[in-house]
């Protein structure tokens, strides 16, 4: 029988782009893909893993601007900014962080549009949000790096 650790560590290296994306996984621990399912749904339950999902390389969809913008909120108003941010199908993240001068009401949003001329509608958009009382703007330059996990630490037991 396989560990929760060696299934995980080869379940991160991906699947195949086909009809039935497990069944090479499957066929590897002699498994049905129902039960490969249900093992990696057991695992998220678990809190073993925390998601399994498709990760998406933005470029090569034809998706070639791309920002990251620091938002500074008004205390008592980000989780009403956050949602209405996270409302634009461009942004593929949207998350309360502390700025590194201390400021504690900053949210961070990365944005991925098609054309300039949307992503600068978008961050209008956002800048005219009831409550925020600033944006900073760093657009993506060029993509030095983009990995996904593809190890389990060894805290998960096996």
């Amino acid at each position: 029988m396989v560990t929760d650790k060696e299934f995980i560590n080869v379940a991160a290296a991906g699947l195949e782009i086909e009809a039935e994306p497990f069944s090479r996984l499957a066929e590897r621990f002699g498994l049905t893909q129902a039960e490969v399912i249900s093992r990696l749904q057991r695992l998220i339950d678990e809190g073993k893993v925390k998601r399994f999902a498709a990760s998406v390389r933005h470029k090569p969809m034809g998706y070639d601007f791309n920002t990251m913008l620091l938002v500074r909120g008004e205390p008592g108003n980000l989780d009403r900014i956050g949602a209405a941010v996270s409302r634009f199908t461009e942004v593929s993240h949207c998350y309360h962080r502390h700025h590194p001068d201390g400021d504690p009401h900053c949210i961070y949003i990365m944005i991925h549009t098609r054309e300039k001329s949307r992503m600068d509608e978008i961050i209008g958009t956002i800048a005219e949000l009831h409550g925020v009382r600033g944006v900073e703007v760093c657009t993506s330059l060029v993509e030095l790096k983009k990995t996904s996990l593809s190890r389990v630490s060894s805290s998960v037991k096996p």
